[in-house]
């Protein structure tokens, strides 16, 4: 039996349980072609320096994978996007680079990330591009920068997440709902609370709105530290239920036994997605809006920072009435894409497979 080396696996390691689901798609999908083990590592705080690459990774590891969020963004780190490297080491590396599923972001409503990358942010992704064996990206606007960089060989796919491995339940008369406070613009500690007050009121409203329709609401939690949303909702909504797990099974599994969703956070609505759920997006972030546009449901967004509260009992009114066709429409676009998923999977595993 030929054992097969590590794979040295760069993420983002946050309480956001979105980073958490992209890490347990790829590697579910990988583990299940191959038996390979995986180092992880935290894009945020490990340095990958020239002795790790030398005496490390290039002796110890079968492949390089760098993968999810928006790490093509402006960033102080050393090779001036989101990825902790000296650029001028990357051609050190001598494993397989993989690229999987990153973006850039660009948050509506605040100075957030925006602004375009810096000439040494460009020219270090533009490099690593250049040496990498694999290269997705999960929007057209990240497709479209890299293109302009002069980048051919990168490939249009949906965020790693929507192909979470998920059993399809018996549905119930149930909507799971999220809200996010992430940021400062969205009402964290160190912001404004004039948005967050709102999104409170409106989801309490909402929520007792889809009670007196007989629909039972769940709270899903996709940061530990929204459960202060939570206490305040459930003051106006006593029958509001509550999930803030670190199991994603048990997430994706309420996310499939509920008719439809309401997320805040762009992973609700992929984990709505990957359960086969239709799902309203409440919008802060332009990387929500390509995702809209990539799976042809743009009707199903609302900017956050509008004041939205009709239009989102509109929304509700509408996927109610149009239930059958939404759901169809999610299953038999995730059945569609999981092709290029599938494929973009046995690529990388042969790679690596047959890497010395």
């Amino acid at each position: 039996m030929k054992y097969l080396k590590p794979i040295t696996y760069f993420h983002v390691i946050t309480g956001n349980r979105g980073d958490m689901a992209i890490k347990k798609s790829i590697t579910e999908a990988i583990q299940e072609r191959i038996n390979v083990p995986f180092a992880f590592f935290n894009v945020k705080f490990e340095e990958l320096t020239e002795q790790r690459i030398i005496n490390q990774l290039n002796k110890d590891c079968s492949a390089l994978i760098i993968a999810g969020s928006g790490l093509y963004t402006n960033y102080p780190m050393s090779s001036g996007f989101y990825f902790p490297c000296k650029t001028e080491l990357f051609e050190k590396i001598k494993v397989p680079i993989m690229l999987i599923g990153l973006g850039c972001n660009n948050n509506l409503g605040s100075d957030i990330f925006k602004g375009d990358l810096t000439d040494k942010a460009k020219k270090s992704i533009k490099l690593i591009n250049d040496l990498a064996v694999i290269s997705t990206v999960r929007d057209q606007r990240t497709y479209d920068m890299l293109s302009n960089l002069g980048i051919t060989k990168h490939q249009l796919m949906l965020d790693p997440g929507n192909f979470l491995r998920v059993p399809r339940i018996p549905e119930e008369k149930r909507v799971a709902i999220n809200l996010a406070q992430h940021s400062p613009a969205l009402g964290r500690f160190d912001g404004t609370t004039e948005l967050r007050t709102y999104n409170v009121n409106t989801f309490a409203n909402i929520s007792n709105y889809l009670i007196n329709k007989n629909y039972e609401v769940i709270f899903i939690a996709h940061d530990a530290l929204e459960t202060s949303l939570f206490i305040d909702i459930k003051k106006f909504v006593p029958r509001l239920q509550y999930l803030n797990s670190d199991n994603l099974d048990e997430m994706l599994k309420e996310y499939s036994r509920c008719q439809f969703s309401i997320g805040a956070k762009m992973h609700s609505s992929i984990m709505s997605f990957a359960s086969g759920t239709p799902f309203i997006s409440l919008y802060y972030d332009q990387k929500q809006i390509e995702y809209l546009k990539m799976i042809d449901c743009n009707e199903l967004g609302i900017s956050i920072f509008s004041d939205y509260s009709d239009t989102l009992k509109e929304k509700i009114d509408m996927i109610i009435n149009n239930l059958d066709y939404y759901t169809n429409k999610i299953v038999n676009l995730k059945q569609q894409e999981q092709i290029k998923f599938d494929t973009l999977m046995d690529k990388l595993c042969n790679i690596i497979s047959t890497t010395p």
